[in-house]
């Protein structure tokens, strides 16, 4: 219960829920780093703090990749969503 009515409450307990669903899986640091590097030499620069914390920024960046003219960024664009999609599931990664 509020002790205050009208002021905001300051229960945090839903915070800690909300931050880990849209919390971005962690992504394997060297493939993120190439990946980041990648899309910095087609022109797109790609934050690696957004990529481990913001979800929609994350798929939104693989999307870009995947549907650039550079196979090798693809195939970085396809294992890290293969990754983000195991770790979605709860299905452990391949090593």
């Amino acid at each position: 219960m509020n002790p205050f009515p009208g002021q905001p409450s300051r229960d945090l307990s839903g915070t800690a829920s909300w931050l880990a669903r849209e919390m971005a899986p962690a992504w394997p640091v060297e493939l993120l780093e190439a990946f980041c590097l990648r899309m910095s030499s087609q022109g797109m620069c790609v934050s690696r703090a957004l990529m481990i914390c913001d979800r929609r920024y994350a798929l939104e960046q693989l999307a870009h990749a995947h549907n650039m003219a550079d196979d090798a960024l693809r195939v970085m664009a396809v294992q890290l969503f293969r990754h983000f999609e195991a770790r979605q599931s709860g299905i452990p990664g391949l090593h």
